[in-house]
């Protein structure tokens, strides 16, 4: 496997790198230490055409300048909690509202604004940073590291692993923002999510807690179905999100075992991706109210619906949450999660 370093920039004072990763068959996945952020992924087609399925920016300024957490680590605490608040073993905590009264992706200075040190494996890379006892107001000195391999079988592993001096919140992701055609609407993305039961919003996008069965609704993607054929439907859920924005519970026990959790396919070009994690829930996200400050990837400007992400994560706004897995991280113990996608090409 090779891993070519090249020149990303500066940020907040240190030196932001571009680390290429290519395997065998000439595929490739890029990553930079600015927010622990996945750039690229490079894969065929079914006629072995090579195209960019993850939108991203050509160059530092674009993450600099994003407010969409295109392809960044996001956390302390992924998505949103509820009032911005929190209570552990009796003590009440209040962190940072950066969607008011919520807090949403870890506050106004989340993970994926830091710039991360770096270490180059044999397969990928290892990007670590500390984030301090009150950053954002969560508690408790919390060290992360997320590592990125990228093998033969077009299989890319991100790895989470954390550590605390006093009890917190943590859930880590990737915000991934998926495009298998390269560019364009979504709307031929077929998708498939085993999941059952989803997890309803109330006002704000805040997970009320209730698991809602999936059959007889616009939110059942346990058959392969075609996101366009359910995005506009007459639900209020998808009123309130402007699409898909929805969590799903694809397992009930934080086991640590890796189980399959959704597949992706794209009709002409026949890529697919297939998507396994260690998250007791997934969450779909349409890319409603996307974005791009400055010009994206072969100088397009992103909108909404032009991509779509799969959050492997802990159930947003499981802080306030007693009947989900719990995400409270305490002294000596280790938070490690993985999420792990195969880029494939489906034949029939």
């Amino acid at each position: 496997m090779e891993v070519k370093v090249t020149d990303f920039g500066e940020a907040k004072g240190k030196k932001v790198e571009l680390f290429t990763i290519t395997n065998s068959h000439g595929n490739s996945i890029a990553v930079t230490n600015y927010g622990a952020t996945w750039v690229s992924a490079i894969v065929p087609d079914i006629n072995g055409t090579k195209d960019d399925v993850l939108l991203g920016f050509p160059d530092l300024d674009g993450y600099l300048s994003d407010t969409c957490y295109i392809g960044a680590t996001v956390g302390r605490f992924a998505n949103r909690i509820e009032n911005a608040r929190f209570v552990i073993d009796g003590k009440e905590y209040n962190i940072t509202p950066n969607v008011a009264p919520n807090c949403l992706h870890g506050g106004t200075e989340g993970l994926n604004q830091r710039v991360w040190d770096s270490k180059i494996e044999t397969d990928g890379v290892t990007f670590s940073t500390v984030s301090p006892d009150g950053d954002q107001g969560f508690p408790g000195e919390l060290k992360v590291s997320v590592s990125y391999c990228w093998d033969d079988y077009n299989r890319v592993t991100i790895s989470f692993k954390a550590e605390t001096d006093k009890p917190t919140p943590v859930n880590l992701t990737n915000h991934a923002y998926f495009n298998l055609k390269g560019e364009g609407k979504i709307w031929d993305h077929i998708l498939n999510i085993k999941a059952d039961k989803f997890l309803p919003m109330k006002e704000g996008c805040i997970v009320s807690g209730e698991t809602v069965p999936v059959e007889g609704t616009p939110f059942d993607f346990r058959d392969h179905t075609l996101i366009g054929v359910g995005i506009d439907k007459d639900h209020p859920q998808l009123a309130m999100g402007k699409g898909y924005d929805e969590s799903f519970l694809v397992k009930t026990v934080d086991d640590g075992e890796l189980q399959l959790v959704a597949a992706v396919c794209e009709v002409k070009t026949r890529r697919s991706l297939v998507m396994f994690s260690t998250y007791p829930t997934v969450h779909l996200y349409t890319a409603n109210f996307l974005t791009s400050v400055r010009p994206g990837k072969k100088g397009r400007q992103y909108g909404e619906r032009e991509a779509l992400c799969l959050e492997a994560q802990y159930s947003p706004n499981s802080p306030n949450l007693k009947d989900f897995p719990s995400c409270i991280l305490r002294p000596g113990e280790t938070y490690d999660h993985r999420i792990v996608i195969f880029f494939e090409v489906v034949n029939k």
